[in-house]
């Protein structure tokens, strides 16, 4: 018995061979490394089994990749695509360059068949640098026109122009690159005869290396890009340009024939960015028929899975939305962008066709919202983050739609101009679920006309006080003066409260400030915006007082554009309990003292400092000039 246990165990050894590993366990495993390239390439040389099973994690979200150091890796997935792309394509006049440049290839898996996300922009972007690297549309007398050039200016316009000329010529529109964050996809299965495998050449796998993932904030990202449709919409109606004659157009119809391939050949995209931040006005508006993807061909079979979808740029939507709205019925996050006058109702009647939104942003180019508010009564069941920026409307009962969302987990509302009549809905509303509220309007209701626009302080106090023992983030960017005892009720009400951020302008707030840090035992993140941008507010008096009241798990503390001298500083973390991580605030010309007080404090509680960095100096009246600081502590494991 024994002998041949140990003879089978010999064989076993000597074959060497690794137990058999279903490929549901390895999409399983994959799946939780599925944004880690370098790891997941190194995988894919372990054996044929796990090259096989990782290369659709490679292939799900190629465009990542674009952040890369390495930009020549997204060049070849470029080459790869194109060598896909039909022979009568290739041989149009202006793209024989291409032919030149890529080769028909049998690869050993069909890579199109694993993309999950389409990021357009990412796209174009990687087609640009691959057209100017590879020079797909210029010829000799391209060259010659340069060294023409060259003769004749002088040495510093030459310099100046020869480095910006390639730029010029191949992007007379204008366009630069915006990174969106990558959300998580689902898993993939792939069958291939394990019999005939081949492991890919070096050409194919060595794209798939480190990348470092931008996360996805979406006022962060779209707040400067925005502008008022108003100063344009006329303008881009009248405008003449010979855009078919550009070199923006060649690029954006290799883009365009790269998505039809794909949407023929992928039934299954998960997530679809179509974004033109970043892009000229004229551009973004001349590349709607190139960018409309849910239009072409092929989309209801392809785009019918959609779970994400991302839509921002200068451009009438109302098309794009349509289309969706008749075949996506599964989009679980949606976020457009509208700094075009695009039609609110078929942003509406999109989030009306779907079976179970979670996550929805807006920023509004100016729209009425009433019928997007009201839409949201058909996802009142699944809706759980809203985030909405300059939804305007005088339909005071369209918040309903807003109230009816009772399973609502984050709330934002941005520069809404509301009002007591529009809150009203809120006040009384359900929302146990509730942990996160940001309200910012800097709305001075003094000013107001309409005598019946009032700010919403009670309805704002009353919605916070419904969702009070759940709410662990507050952000109010809010003139506090018109919302008398809000932070008192913050400090009653929100025991379980870990972040708060907002406003504190006068002695008055302070006091209240200092209840709520008595009350919010379990803050973590504090930060204050003071006083206006042209001035700063001294705290000097009251600063060892807040000090004391400080929570002991308090990490992140910002005082932006409070000041106070070194003395007071040192006062102020003398009394704090806790173990700071990182703190900033504004001082006026030297803050050697207050580095002093830094040091002297983290020696006291063992930590080091990290990082004491001092911002320029701002500029304004001479005895208002200050600088910003800010302080990184670095505390041991």
């Amino acid at each position: 018995m024994d002998q041949s246990n140990s003879g089978s165990t010999s064989k076993a050894v000597s074959k060497n061979n690794p137990p058999h590993i279903p490929t549901e366990c390895f999409q399983c495993i994959f799946s939780f490394i599925e944004d880690d390239f370098q790891t997941l390439y190194s995988i894919l040389l372990v054996n044929r089994i796990w090259c096989k099973n990782v290369i659709p994690f490679l292939w799900k979200k190629p465009f990542t990749l674009s952040c890369n150091k390495e930009p020549s890796s997204l060049w070849k997935i470029i080459s790869i695509y194109l060598s896909y792309l039909p022979e009568d394509f290739l041989t149009i006049p202006e793209m024989q360059n291409i032919k030149q440049c890529t080769y028909k290839q049998t690869t050993i898996f069909d890579y199109v068949s694993f993309l999950k996300e389409l990021n357009y922009k990412k796209l174009y972007e990687a087609i640009s640098k691959w057209t100017f690297e590879n020079r797909i549309f210029f010829n000799k007398e391209d060259d010659i026109d340069i060294d023409l050039e060259r003769l004749s200016f002088g040495e510093s316009v030459m310099n100046r122009d020869i480095e910006n000329s390639q730029d010029l010529a191949n992007d007379e529109w204008g366009s630069c690159e915006i990174d969106n964050s990558i959300i998580d996809n689902s898993i993939i299965d792939i069958q291939d005869d394990d019999d005939y495998f081949e492991y890919p050449d070096d050409d194919e796998v060595e794209s798939f290396v480190e990348c470092d993932d931008d996360l996805y904030d979406q006022f962060d990202c779209y707040e400067s890009s925005w502008s008022d449709p108003e100063y344009y919409v006329d303008e881009m109606e009248s405008i003449e340009i010979p855009f078919e004659k550009s070199l923006v157009t060649k690029k954006l119809l290799i883009a365009k024939e790269i998505c039809l391939y794909l949407m023929s050949h992928c039934r299954n995209f998960e997530q679809l960015f179509l974004d033109t931040r970043g892009w000229s006005r004229a551009l973004s508006i001349a590349s709607r028929d190139y960018i409309s993807l849910p239009c072409f061909p092929g989309a209801s079979e392809c785009l019918s899975k959609l779970t994400v979808f991302v839509l921002s740029g200068e451009f009438d939507k109302a098309d794009i939305l349509d289309a969706m709205a008749i075949y996506c019925k599964d989009i679980h996050s949606l976020t457009v962008v509208d700094s075009y006058h695009s039609s609110p109702h078929s942003l509406a009647n999109l989030i009306n066709a779907q079976n179970g939104l979670a996550s929805f942003t807006w920023i509004s180019g100016g729209e009425n919202a009433s019928s997007i508010l009201w839409s949201f009564v058909t996802q009142s069941e699944s809706l759980k983050t809203i985030n909405l920026l300059r939804a305007y409307t005088r339909d005071y009962d369209a918040y309903d739609g807003l109230a009816a969302c009772k399973n609502l987990v984050n709330l934002q509302l941005m520069e809404c101009h509301l009002s007591s009549l529009h809150m009203k809905a809120l006040a009384n509303a359900d929302f146990p679920h509730l942990k996160s509220i940001e309200i910012s309007d800097p709305h001075n209701y003094e000013d107001e006309q309409d005598e019946e626009i009032e700010p919403p302080s009670l309805e704002l106090t009353s919605l916070i006080h419904n969702a009070s023992k759940h709410l662990q983030e507050i952000r109010l960017n809010l003139e506090l003066h018109f919302y008398p005892g809000i932070i008192e009720t913050i400090a009653n009400n929100c025991p379980n409260l870990t972040l708060f951020s907002g406003s504190i302008k006068n002695d008055e707030q302070i006091i209240e400030l200092i209840k709520l840090l008595i009350g919010c035992k379990m803050l973590e993140n504090l930060i204050i915006n003071g006083s206006s941008r042209s001035s700063l507010l001294p705290v000097d008096d009251m600063l060892a007082q807040i000090g004391q009241s400080i929570p002991e798990g308090l990490k992140y503390l910002d005082l932006s554009r409070w000041t106070f001298s070194g003395k007071s500083l040192n006062q102020f973390l003398i009394n704090c309990k806790a173990t700071l991580r990182c703190m900033s605030w504004h001082c006026f010309f030297s803050c050697d003292e207050h580095k002093e007080a830094i040091e002297r404090y983290a020696r006291e509680r063992g930590i080091s400092v990290r990082e004491f960095r001092v911002g320029s100096y701002e500029s304004g009246y001479a005895w208002q000039r200050h600088v910003h600081v800010l302080v990184d502590f670095e505390i041991p494991e």
